[in-house]
């Protein structure tokens, strides 16, 4: 494959703003264990909790980056264990109609999701102070 092939920032916002758009009224659901390889593919590790985007999940993109609307936290957790992975879906989505997936865990794990405390205690509050959708370059 070339390695030099490059993405002009409209066709990064217009790719960013579409994904974004995918999760309107949609959830984000946050997991232990590693991600599956595909997010095709069904979740593994045990559901920690479910975190639910607004209408409007993410405001639109600016040279390829959306940032997350408020995302309305999991008051009461399903589940005790630490913080693998999230997915994220649209709205009624089936487990395996993942949107996007990523690492999830402290800084000290450089997760694409970080938490202040990956450890999640059941029927306590999972809580998502602010995420961003970034569309590469190449």
């Amino acid at each position: 494959m070339a390695s030099n092939f490059k993405i002009a920032t409209a066709a990064r916002n217009a790719a960013a703003n579409a994904i974004a758009a995918l999760l309107n009224s949609g959830t984000i659901a946050i997991r232990t264990s590693t991600p599956p390889t595909n997010v095709s593919d069904a979740s593994s590790g045990t559901l920690l909790g479910t975190l639910t985007f607004g209408a409007t999940a993410f405001g639109s993109a600016s040279t390829g980056v959306c940032t997350a609307n408020s995302i309305t936290s999991d008051t009461t957790a399903d589940n005790s264990g630490d913080a693998g992975y999230f997915r994220g879906f649209g709205s009624g989505a089936a487990d395996t109609a993942a949107t996007f997936q990523g690492t999830a865990g402290n800084s000290g794990d450089t997760p694409d999701l970080e938490f202040d405390n990956k450890t999640i205690v059941a029927g306590g509050t999972i809580a998502i102070a602010s995420m961003s959708l970034t569309m590469p370059i190449q």
